[in-house]
């Protein structure tokens, strides 16, 4: 289980790693879609090992020569 630490990203900080509105990152999280989060209390965190994993299993391999 993630803990809620220095290394966690915050919506922002998530948001500009991605390119991506915080607009987008809160309908993934209404949805119950996108990357996990931890939320305590109004705290939303994106802890770094959940990122990572999220976007490794979302990477793409179109255009790399095999």
């Amino acid at each position: 289980m993630a803990i809620i630490n220095k290394s966690s990203l915050t919506e922002i900080q998530l948001a500009e790693r991605w390119g991506l509105s915080i607009k987008t990152l809160k309908d993934w999280r209404r949805k119950g879609t996108g990357v996990g989060y931890l939320k305590l209390g109004k705290a939303i965190r994106y802890p770094h090992e959940i990122v990572e994993k999220y976007e490794a299993e979302h990477m793409c391999s179109v255009g790399i020569l095999q």
